[in-house]
């Protein structure tokens, strides 16, 4: 696997993760994750043995998570110190992180805060709800852009929405279980759009489109890091035969 570098210093690096590259090991994954990338590299073979920490040995330094099919800037720790560190950055909701979607129908109003509790779903344990007795979720979004794009669904007026959308809390699914919900389902999302249009829309782009565009922090130094990760290829070319409108 060749992973592109995008940020790199002492402590850290940000990776732009492919679509399709699971990030942590499990039993039940099949094919090499960024967690087995980062454990072939160099550094870490060297410094391995001479590091007793559980949770960075557990987790290689990998400091959060991105869904197998979205794409972008990952963040990855080279030693347990920055590992916390950054780990509590998390935590305390100390790092930006911003994302582009391409949706179902026409957002409007142009910007706009969702507000809604997640749970996981009791009938579908890989799949999460909007419950009220679930954990608080805050998503923002804008609209970039609208496009042309044909479908059987009223509601949705033959529009596709490109979106930046940022993060208050870090939700398993939220961007997706948010747009879904508010009915901008998230293009090619083959849980959270129906299988009909999700088996159309993988005609054109075989994953969803939701990417990390986007991340910022302090470092362990209080300097200002900023990040962009670009746009899968495939994601480049279908916006570009979209017509805008």
């Amino acid at each position: 696997m060749k992973l592109e570098v995008v940020f790199e210093d002492e402590n850290i690096m940000v990776v732009n993760k492919p679509f399709g590259v699971v990030v942590n090991r499990a039993s039940s994954v099949k094919g090499e994750t960024v967690q087995d990338w980062v454990e072939s590299r160099k550094e870490f073979i060297d410094s391995r043995s001479s590091i007793v920490d559980k949770t960075f040995l557990e987790r290689s330094g990998i400091c959060h998570r991105l869904d197998k099919e979205t794409s972008g800037c990952l963040l990855i720790a080279k030693n347990p110190k920055s590992l916390t560190y950054y780990l509590s950055l998390f935590k305390n909701r100390k790092i930006t992180k911003s994302y582009l979607a391409l949706v179902h129908g026409l957002v409007d109003p142009k910007e706009g805060e969702v507000v809604l509790p997640l749970k996981r779903s009791i009938m579908d344990r890989e799949k999460w709800k909007v419950r009220f007795d679930g954990k608080k979720a805050v998503s923002q979004w804008k609209v970039l852009k609208y496009f042309r794009y044909e479908s059987k669904n009223e509601q949705w007026k033959n529009v596709l929405s490109l979106l930046s959308v940022g993060l208050k809390t870090g939700r398993t699914h939220q961007i997706r279980v948010h747009l879904s919900f508010l009915g901008w389902p998230i293009f090619a999302d083959a849980k959270y759009l129906n299988g009909q249009q999700s088996r159309l829309d993988r005609n054109f782009l075989w994953h969803h489109f939701l990417h990390a565009s986007y991340i910022s922090f302090k470092n362990e130094e209080g300097r200002l890091i900023e990040v962009s990760a670009s746009l899968p290829e495939d994601c480049e070319h279908f916006l570009k035969s979209l017509k805008e409108g």
